[in-house]
């Protein structure tokens, strides 16, 4: 397998694998002749899935050329045959690796680009770093070792740890693996949890960490160090409270004792505001900020849409007058809701608010008379004939026995 397929980056993982596959097929003197439908079955895959790799290797790679081929043949008698498919082969002097179909059709695929890569190290002895194999599979540092460590437990491959030059590990690759596939699933990594294993010693350890297998590694060839000259180490700093300094770094988020200051422009109103809130100037400093904005945005809209500011001053100066004070538990929410909306009274008159009037706060006659009308009008129809049974306040009379000799709307007037 050349390396620009698997090393490149520009391939899927899965595509990688059809590859390989593809390539193997076509070494016969006919060719790769499988249809879509056996290579799906090969590589364990749906038709559609195995149409979409087909696809992607038969598009121009990052040179131009693709690396599959297709030629469709049919017989003498004009019915369709399988295609015929090749790959493109290695050109001279291009790097490549050789490796068992096998791995391609049992491994996991980003464990299949592993095993490639760790063959083509172990043919040409490059020395490779964990941080090298997770940037050639586009994984973490971390999920690339553990991949190496579900591979060495396939039996495709040997770990033979810090064998090589700078403590590095070194790579035995072999052509099939040399124990049977476990049954079961690998395990989830749980090195990150208490009590991990770590090959026999204590859990109370303290080791280097250049040489841990957790430690972070370089890209590029570089190694690091055995032991640090800890010139990099800050000077040390007490944080017991004998220093009064403390870097920022090492305080702890503190909530503040108190809530700060506004630091923003003061509450201001308009004079033609501040005009109508004179009746309940009292309680604007028990509201709030908040409320207060709210309510002189509704004062200065109903000025807008034309109400005279006599009109809602009076209105809440007599709210004002008849509520008790006790009974104002949230002074904003009472100024916005029960005294300030422009309320008509039943009559539908503008001099009216509530069946009082506005300027003189005498009851409304109008709202009076429909009111009578209301109670008046509640009465069921009289029915003819001798009626033994009426009601003592209104004379309504009723062929039944009246509890205490009323009617029902009387008893609930």
């Amino acid at each position: 397998m050349p390396k620009r397929v698997w090393g490149s980056g520009a391939y899927s993982h899965s595509a990688v694998a059809y590859w390989a596959q593809i390539a193997a097929l076509a070494q016969r003197s006919e060719r790769c002749r499988a249809s879509v439908v056996t290579l799906a079955r090969f590589m364990g895959d749906a038709k559609r899935t195995t149409e979409r790799y087909l696809a992607e290797l038969s598009a121009p790679g990052p040179d131009g050329e693709p690396e599959l081929s297709t030629i469709r043949h049919t017989d003498a008698a004009g019915d369709g045959e399988s295609a015929e498919r090749w790959t493109r082969p290695a050109m001279r002097g291009e790097h490549f690796a050789y490796v068992p179909i096998a791995a391609a059709k049992t491994l996991r695929r980003p464990l299949f680009v592993l095993y490639c890569a760790l063959t083509y190290a172990t043919a040409t002895n490059t020395p490779v770093t964990a941080a090298e194999l997770a940037e050639l599979l586009g994984v973490t540092e971390r999920s690339a070792r553990r991949m190496t460590d579900e591979l060495e437990a396939l039996g495709w491959i040997t770990v033979h740890r810090r064998a090589g030059v700078h403590g590095r590990h070194t790579y035995t690759v072999h052509d099939h693996p040399l124990r049977p596939v476990a049954e079961e699933p690998v395990r989830p990594d749980t090195d990150g949890g208490s009590g991990a294993d770590r090959t026999g010693g204590s859990l109370a350890y303290k080791e280097d960490a250049g040489l841990t297998d957790e430690s972070t590694t370089q890209v590029g060839g570089a190694f690091r160090r055995r032991r640090d000259d800890r010139k990099w180490v800050a000077e040390p700093v007490d944080t017991a409270g004998n220093s009064s300094v403390v870097p920022l770094a090492l305080r702890g988020s503190v909530r503040p004792a108190e809530r700060p200051a506004h630091a923003g422009p003061q509450l201001t109103l308009s004079p033609r505001v501040w005009a109508v809130l004179a009746p309940v100037a009292d309680l604007l400093p028990v509201a709030g900020d908040f409320a207060v904005r709210r309510i002189a945005r509704e004062i200065g809209r109903q000025l807008d849409e034309g109400i005279w500011a006599d009109d809602i001053r009076d209105q809440l100066a007599r709210l004002r007058a008849w509520t008790p004070t006790e009974d104002i538990r949230d002074p904003g929410r009472w100024i916005l809701g029960a005294a300030l909306p422009v309320r008509p009274g039943r009559c539908g008159s503008d001099t009216c608010y509530l069946g009082f009037q506005r300027y003189t706060g005498a009851p409304c006659k109008a709202c009076a008379e429909l009111e009578a009308d209301r109670h008046r009008g509640a009465h069921p129809p009289h029915t003819a004939g001798p009626q033994p049974h009426a009601c003592t306040a209104c004379g309504w009379t009723s062929p039944t026995p009246l509890p205490q000799q009323r009617c029902a709307t009387c008893r609930t007037a």
